[in-house]
């Protein structure tokens, strides 16, 4: 009875096992087949393209541009952990003098999510810009947000000005975010 009982075990687990790779195994390797032979399939389209190469120029110029946006807006050499907050203060600070600098006021707030996956752990630290000053003030810090060499976005651009024509003094509210990975200390 107990011989039975195991050529009855043996003969399930079989069935289970087949089951398995007819359902689970045999899919998977049919779609690979496929996407093997559509890349093949592309591969040797693409080799034999009639269109002349000087017509290709204009997309892989695009591409090369692309490229090089993409290694500018996303740089790899990002220093880890929180960024130095006081050297984007004295970076982005003017001289208050009471006539082209009214005041200014920046206010960071803690590290958090950058609110998009990457594999890569990165956050943002928020660094709110109140500033009162000319026209041309305010363009020397837009300028300077731009120029920073810390990744960052703006996240808020506020613009108050005075509604007499003549007064060329402006209250404006700027929001960036900085952009660090984070350390391994930050994690834990």
């Amino acid at each position: 009875m107990n011989g039975d009982r195991i050529i009855q075990a043996a003969a399930g687990i079989g069935i289970l096992a087949a089951l398995i790779s007819w359902f689970g195994i045999v899919p998977l390797h049919a779609r690979a087949s496929s996407q093997e032979a559509e890349t093949a399939s592309l591969l040797t389209r693409v080799a034999a393209s009639p269109m002349p190469a000087d017509r290709l120029v204009p997309f892989r110029r695009e591409l090369e541009r692309r490229v090089e946006m993409l290694d500018r807006e996303c740089p790899s050499g990002v220093d880890e952990g929180p960024p130095d907050l006081a050297g984007i203060i004295r970076a982005l600070s003017l001289p208050i003098d009471g006539s082209t600098v009214i005041d200014q006021t920046f206010t960071a707030e803690r590290s958090g999510p950058t609110g998009f996956d990457l594999d890569l752990p990165w956050a943002v630290t928020p660094v709110r810009i109140e500033l009162t000053a000319s026209w041309s003030a305010i363009a020397n810090v837009l300028e300077s947000i731009e120029a920073m060499a810390a990744p960052n976005r703006m996240t808020e651009f506020r613009l108050d000005r005075d509604l007499e024509p003549d007064v060329e003094i402006a209250r404006v509210s700027i929001e960036i975010e900085v952009l660090h990975r984070v350390s391994q200390s930050e994690e834990q």
